[in-house]
């Protein structure tokens, strides 16, 4: 269901990591409205190049949050009513190696970022977490009273950044939203992604090589995705608070496959089984949806359904 944007019109707008994937998209969505969107990022993808080139409401600033400094002077020169930071540091290697770096980005970044917001009567805030925070130790489907266990420095890093945020926020009476993020999909998503990599390895010809599958997911598609934050961003019944998105419903990762493979006809592409499960794989990353439906009243598109839209785009 997508939502109606009369709710942001006038506001000003600021998106970390509005040159990536997420933030990207979620300025093209925010197009349509009459307001001010300002994209911060250390490079922009073709899609925010090509926003701000077709829309004058649309700005792109070149900063990265680390720089305390250099976020400061953007903040005071957008002021912004809404803030959504996704600005994030992704590597999802086990490896305590990259910690600094990871914590570098995702939590003084988030740090800088707050206390250049300081001086800013900000409406809302809201922060891109991730489902990875819940770990391997939760049962599922996770929901949001669950102990976190981080499995990795980055899941780490990101809990990190929501209890850095909740306090700091606390403290100085700052509005926040917490959004936990499970598994997504679209078009124009690099293809290193699951369900990316196997349509176009399909689509090309070219055999698609996979576990034995047996890995179950919540998956949405990304104007889904994209709809699910606005529903929570147009509702104060969100605000403090720390919300799933995503569809409520796990699919094992062959019978996902299998379907994209008999949809485009090319299932004698697909070798499951044909490589090994990760040392530490992680085996399900299903979520509970139920407090999101409460507080927004907002359906979810049947995956399944995304999939096929997303095969034939």
């Amino acid at each position: 269901m997508e939502q109606n944007l009369d709710f942001l019109a006038g506001k000003r707008i600021m998106i970390t990591g509005g040159g990536g994937y997420l933030g990207s998209k979620l300025a093209q969505r925010l197009s349509s409205a009459n307001t001010h969107i300002a994209l911060l990022d250390i490079r922009f993808n073709w899609l925010s190049e090509d926003l701000t080139k077709s829309n004058y409401l649309i700005t792109k600033h070149l900063v990265d949050i680390t720089n305390r400094d250099q976020l400061e002077v953007v903040c005071q020169k957008v002021k912004p009513d809404y803030v959504f930071h996704f600005s994030a540091l992704l590597d999802r290697e086990r490896d305590f190696g990259i910690f600094n770096k990871l914590f570098e980005v995702n939590v003084k970044g988030t740090l800088n970022l707050l206390e250049s917001l300081r001086s800013v009567n900000y409406e809302r805030l809201f922060f891109s977490s991730t489902s990875e925070v819940y770990g391997t130790k939760n049962p599922v489907p996770f929901h949001e009273e669950q102990l976190p266990n981080p499995a990795s420095p980055y899941s780490l890093t990101k809990l990190m950044a929501e209890n850095t945020i909740v306090s700091y926020s606390d403290l100085h009476h700052r509005p926040y939203t917490i959004l936990r993020l499970f598994n997504f999909f679209g078009t124009d998503m690099p293809e290193n992604f699951f369900i990316n990599q196997l349509i176009t390895s399909l689509k090309q010809d070219q055999e698609f090589k996979m576990t034995k599958g047996e890995q179950s997911r919540d998956f949405l598609e990304i104007t889904d995705l994209i709809d699910s934050i606005l529903a929570i961003t147009k509702t104060d019944k969100s605000n403090s608070e720390t919300i799933n998105i995503c569809s409520g419903k796990g699919l094992l990762l062959r019978e996902l496959a299998t379907e994209v493979a008999q949809k485009l006809k090319k299932e004698h592409l697909l070798k499951i089984g044909a490589i090994p499960y990760r040392e530490n794989e992680v085996w399900a990353m299903v979520g509970s949806n139920q407090k999101f439906c409460k507080i927004t009243n907002h359906p979810q598109e049947d995956t399944v359904l995304g999939i096929t839209k997303h095969i034939f785009a």
